[in-house]
């Protein structure tokens, strides 16, 4: 089967001039709709009807971490762990509310810290205080990871990939 009829692929991701990525989200659960192009703008993004923001997109769980990893968006959290070739527990909540999170928590009692590894940007960073608040008043130990270049976590893996290349 070809991805581009695949009714679960949901979400085309432009990686400069190289390619077009098509991401599969969790059993149809979630689904976003973004587009590069619009004749009346500059594009577009939002939600495709009946999603549930409660479900997000997570990897696996490792029940040996009391750890989850937390990211704005699942390209995001894919280019942390190719930056950092972990194996942890992680959650993408699709935006910045954060229902995903009390789901994958809900579900994972023994996770204790939390990584709040959200955009850099004034409202990832504004997210990233809130959260942190609320969920240490919940007992977590919670804390804050910012790429340390770019707006998010793949713009950070795209510098280092093309900082490589020019070092060739």
């Amino acid at each position: 089967m070809v991805m581009e009829d695949d009714p679960a692929c949901f979400e085309r991701l432009h990686f400069g001039a190289a390619a077009d990525v098509l991401t599969h989200l969790l059993e149809e659960q979630v689904a976003g709709l973004r587009g590069t192009y619009d004749l009346n703008g500059p594009g577009f993004k939002g939600d495709a009807p009946g999603s549930d923001k409660n479900t997000g997109f997570s990897l696996p769980h490792d029940p040996q971490s009391d750890l989850v990893l937390v990211f704005e968006a699942p390209i995001d959290l894919m280019s942390y762990l190719t930056l950092h070739r972990d194996r942890t527990n992680a959650v993408a909540l699709c935006g910045l509310y954060d229902g995903a999170l009390q789901t994958y928590l809900q579900a994972h009692p023994e996770i204790r810290r939390i990584a709040l590894c959200l955009d850099a940007d004034e409202p990832g960073q504004k997210a990233a205080q809130q959260l942190q608040e609320k969920y240490q008043l919940q007992g977590y130990a919670v804390t804050v990871e910012k790429p340390r270049c770019g707006k998010d976590w793949n713009e950070y893996l795209q510098r280092k990939i093309c900082s490589r290349e020019r070092g060739r």
